[in-house]
This record gives structure tokens, C-alpha cells and sequence, in this order.
């Protein structure tokens, strides 16, 4: 009977800690993000006043732009763990729509820049007739974004390509690159959270990005595999049904 008693005790023990845990993350994540902000103007303002002053030589822009590519970085980090910590804490929010893949793809093509010093792009191919999905579409575009993002942090020559193929119940969308690749060994685990590939140690990330991913392509009852070589790329296949409505 007594240890019936220990058991109930260490358990609601466990649910306290970790809902402490979530709170903290939660919090800690949010408070780093105002400093972030208040430096991101201040960068801002500073590159302002140089640029009227005539003051922006090579070394201010180089810096400045550090500066700024740092930020973004650690706002990243910062956006996976307060999601990961709302997934695992069960209070991820879906908010589904009908939605455009192409204009959805080629907006962000428009405007994605995978670190503010680069201003590569990649490349679209769609094939099939375009039909709409039921989707959330932060979530799709987070997807995109790391997908898409990875794509060009792990290439090497070419640009990362998208293919979307529009199939009779089905889109297909294929992120291919021509990256360092994924050894055979770490692809069962590259879904796991804070897992990352035996040959990325030199290369900066959180080991969460493919973990959302993979959260928000079941949360839209799609599917995601890979396929990779090393030292020849990697190819990521996403598939979502359509949504009724897109008949």
C-alpha cells in the first residue's frame, strides 16, 4: 500500500517538474527575445546614421552585418525552442485553411533569404495541375523554411531545387540539394529531437528543426522521407492529400 502511495507521489512529482520545466523555457525564451529586439534596433539605427554620415566603410558593414546575421541566428534557436516546448507541452494551436502551395512557395522564394548575407534563392518546378491543401499556414512556411534553409546551409555548388507534383489525391514536394549528405546510420534518428548528424559538428543548429518539421507534416495528416548519400545530397519528400474543396 505504501509503495502504491510513493508511486502516485513521484508521479505527480514528474508532471510538476516538467510543467516547471516548460514554464521555464517558456519564459527564459521569451525574455532573451526582448534584448535581441532593443540590439536589432540598435544595429539598425547605427547602419542608419553611418549610411547619412557618409561614415559606412567596408569594415562597419562587414561588422554590422555579424552582428545582424548573429541575431537572426539566435531568434531561430530561440522560435524552435518555444516550439518544441509547445508541442511537448500539448498547447500547439493549428490554425487550417485552404492554401495555395505554389503562391505560398513562390512568395517565400521572393523574399527567403537563408542568412541576411545571402542572397541565393532556390529553384521551383511544379508539374501537374495545382490544387489547394488544408493547412496552417505559419506551419507550412516553418516547414519550408528549415526544409528549404538546411537545403542551402548543407549544398555546395548547385542551388536547392523544389519540385511539387500535383498527383490525382495527392501533392508530392521533393527538396533536393547536393549537400554533404546524411550518413546511412544517423537516418533513423533524424526526426528525434535534439538529434544531429554524426557529420554536421562544425556546422551550427539546435537539433530540433527537423523535429518540428516532422510534428507539423503528421499535425497535416502528411507524410516525410529522406533519402541521402554522402558527399552527394540529400533528398527530403513531403507528401499532403488535398483538401475537399480543391476539386
Amino acid at each position: 500500500m505504501k509503495q502504491e502511495e510513493h508511486t502516485t507521489v513521484l508521479s505527480q512529482d514528474a508532471v510538476n517538474l516538467l510543467n516547471n520545466a516548460s514554464n521555464i523555457i517558456a519564459i527564459t525564451s521569451h525574455e532573451f527575445k526582448t534584448p535581441l529586439t532593443a540590439i536589432s534596433a540598435a544595429v539598425e539605427l547605427l547602419a542608419a546614421r553611418l549610411s547619412n554620415n557618409q561614415q559606412m566603410d567596408a569594415f562597419y558593414e562587414k561588422n554590422l552585418s555579424r552582428i545582424t546575421t548573429e541575431i537572426f541566428r539566435l531568434n531561430s534557436m530561440l522560435d524552435e525552442m518555444l516550439t518544441i516546448n509547445s508541442i511537448m507541452s500539448g498547447r500547439m494551436s493549428l490554425n487550417k485553411q485552404l492554401t495555395d502551395v505554389v503562391q505560398l512557395l513562390s512568395t517565400l522564394r521572393a523574399n527567403y533569404f537563408a542568412d541576411p548575407e545571402d542572397t541565393r534563392t532556390f529553384e521551383l518546378s511544379i508539374t501537374g495541375t495545382p490544387r489547394d491543401i488544408y493547412a496552417d499556414q505559419n506551419q507550412l512556411t516553418r516547414i519550408f523554411m528549415n526544409l528549404v534553409g538546411n537545403a542551402f546551409k548543407f549544398s555546395r555548388e548547385k542551388l536547392p531545387l523544389v519540385e511539387l507534383n500535383f498527383e490525382t489525391e495527392k501533392v508530392i514536394i521533393r527538396i533536393i540539394d547536393d549537400g554533404i549528405g546524411i550518413p546511412a546510420e544517423d537516418l533513423q534518428y533524424l526526426f528525434q529531437p535534439f538529434f544531429r548528424a554524426s557529420n554536421v559538428d562544425e556546422i551550427a543548429g539546435t537539433g530540433l528543426g527537423l523535429s518540428i518539421v516532422k510534428t507539423f507534416v503528421t499535425e497535416h495528416n502528411g507524410t516525410i522521407t529522406v533519402d541521402s548519400i554522402v558527399g552527394e545530397g540529400s533528398i527530403f519528400t513531403l507528401s499532403f492529400p488535398y483538401h475537399a474543396d480543391s476539386r
